[in-house]
């Protein structure tokens, strides 16, 4: 298959790295000193269980020329706060094609696929998360990622060419190295990655730690669970229902995981913008429709955005 990441970050690198890495064709859309480091030495992609060094073809989104690549699918990896900037480029330069490419999207959050679809037809959305994997730039055109990386994918709008599709998908994916599964509903898989996200990202981020630390202690991963609560409930504004035996699955998980560092973390140590809005503030906003109050997510959203302001 042909496939173009939309985001050399750590996930981006690794997904695209394995791709090529078993014969696909990838075109990879990195910026500034990242893409100047790996049009220099190449990219370099350093797992427990597989190692990539190697020269690729890579670009920036603006200069890319759709007419030529006859690309299959888009994967999206970049951060949730830049959705819709992307996807209005993205509608504008695929325009004139009459074969759009489908588009995948492995971002953090629950709002990116309802993003892409004000900017593209729905048969074209294919919701998706990864979960078990770290992953990060450690210095430009280097990343690090760990974990025995599972990702689920399933269509927004379900019609029998995009069910094709992502069989095909699917199968490229697994043949790769990277467990995937196609699911019936995608949006329910999404809310339970949140679940986790909401737990762990923002608190980490705040303290300066890793997911072991954070769970290894009894008071700190308490409220892990109260925000995890509150992410659960929030679901119901969108008719999602997570039962309390999956909420404690997700708790387990991540109690159960490698330590890592999650994304805010990694972005408040290079002093990134953090996705509070699409991790912390989306929970906040979805319980406040249903009159819910979010103690736990709003105490800690509220102080990471604080000091992290304060810092800068």
């Amino acid at each position: 298959m042909n496939f173009l990441i939309l985001g050399t970050g750590g996930i981006g690198a690794f997904y695209g790295a394995r791709l090529l890495s078993s014969s696909n064709k990838v075109t990879f859309v990195a910026r500034s000193l990242h893409l100047e480091a790996i049009r220099k030495n190449g990219l370099q992609v350093q797992h427990p269980d597989f190692s990539f060094s190697q020269k690729v073809d890579v670009s920036q989104l603006q200069d890319i020329d759709f007419t030529s690549l006859n690309i299959d699918v888009i994967i999206l990896t970049t951060k949730s706060n830049t959705t819709r900037i992307i996807a209005k480029e993205l509608s504008f330069k695929l325009d004139t094609l009459k074969d759009k490419p489908y588009i995948l999207s492995l971002q953090n959050g629950v709002e990116n696929e309802k993003i892409l679809c004000e900017y593209f037809k729905k048969d074209k959305i294919i919701g998706g998360l990864t979960r078990k994997i770290g992953a990060h730039i450690i210095k430009p055109s280097f990343i690090e990622a760990t974990g025995k990386v599972e990702t689920l994918i399933g269509s927004i709008s379900q019609t029998k060419e995009n069910t094709a599709f992502l069989k095909k998908l699917n199968k490229s994916i697994n043949e790769a190295g990277i467990l995937c599964e196609v699911v019936d509903d995608i949006n329910k898989e999404l809310w339970k990655k949140l679940i986790i996200n909401n737990g762990v990202n923002a608190i980490c981020a705040l303290l300066k730690i890793k997911t072991g630390v954070l769970m290894n202690n009894e008071k700190l991963s308490s409220l892990v669970y109260g925000l995890m609560k509150e992410t659960q409930s929030a679901a119901k504004a969108c008719s999602i229902e997570i039962t309390n035996n999956e909420l404690s699955q997700m708790y387990e998980l991540i109690k159960n995981f490698d330590s890592i560092k999650p994304s805010m973390l990694v972005d408040r140590e290079f002093k990134r913008e953090l996705e509070i809005d699409e991790i912390c503030n989306v929970v906040i906003n979805y319980n406040k429709m249903q009159n819910i109050d979010s103690p736990y997510t709003k105490s800690i959203s509220y102080l990471l955005d604080f000091v992290y302001k304060n810092e800068k």
